[in-house]
């Protein structure tokens, strides 16, 4: 028989479990197939990459090309002569919106780890362009890439095209 004082005791209440705050990793996963626009000179591919992460993260979802070119440190870190002239000016970028990032040389396992993991921008100085990360799938690094075709590079990065430039491979990524 239960205890009469349970009749006059208040019902227990249940707090529900903390949500988790939304973060660019919860936008960024439900926006890594937007489109990216094609590049209108050749040097543009930097800004490109950086353009498309910060609005696939949520992090400058209306995030114009021009607007992260001077974000970047034209003319200074990213011009028509050389591109991006120093990869830490995108490391910079993504922490001046407040996502600590890193810089990285990476081989084949290194480069597919971080792709499945997070967002950021990948390139080669061999290959002499960059792509921002989308993920990974069927077993290739799936970009967004503002010069679709180049270098025979489309829409995945694949073990033998990496390999093809193998040591050459850096990126810049969000950290989570």
């Amino acid at each position: 028989m239960p205890s009469p004082a349970a009749l006059y005791a208040p019902p227990k209440q249940r707090t529900p479990p903390p949500q988790p705050d939304y973060t660019w990793w919860n936008h960024f996963d439900q926006h890594r197939d937007l489109w990216m626009a094609e590049q209108v000179y050749s040097w543009t591919c930097s800004i490109c990459a950086a353009t498309w992460a910060l609005q696939a993260t949520g992090l400058n979802p209306n995030a114009a090309r021009e607007q992260v070119a001077y974000e970047l440190g034209y003319p200074s870190c990213v011009n028509a002569s050389v591109g991006l002239a120093n990869t830490d000016c995108m490391v910079d970028l993504f922490e001046g919106y407040g996502v600590p990032s890193s810089r990285e040389w990476v081989d084949w396992d290194r480069a597919y780890e971080i792709c499945s993991t997070t967002t950021g921008c990948l390139n080669s100085t061999r290959w002499y362009h960059f792509v921002a990360i989308r993920g990974v799938r069927n077993g290739n690094l799936w970009v967004a890439n503002s010069a679709p075709g180049y270098q025979g590079i489309w829409d995945d990065v694949t073990p033998s095209q990496f390999a093809a430039w193998a040591g050459s491979w850096q990126v810049v990524f969000l950290e989570r």
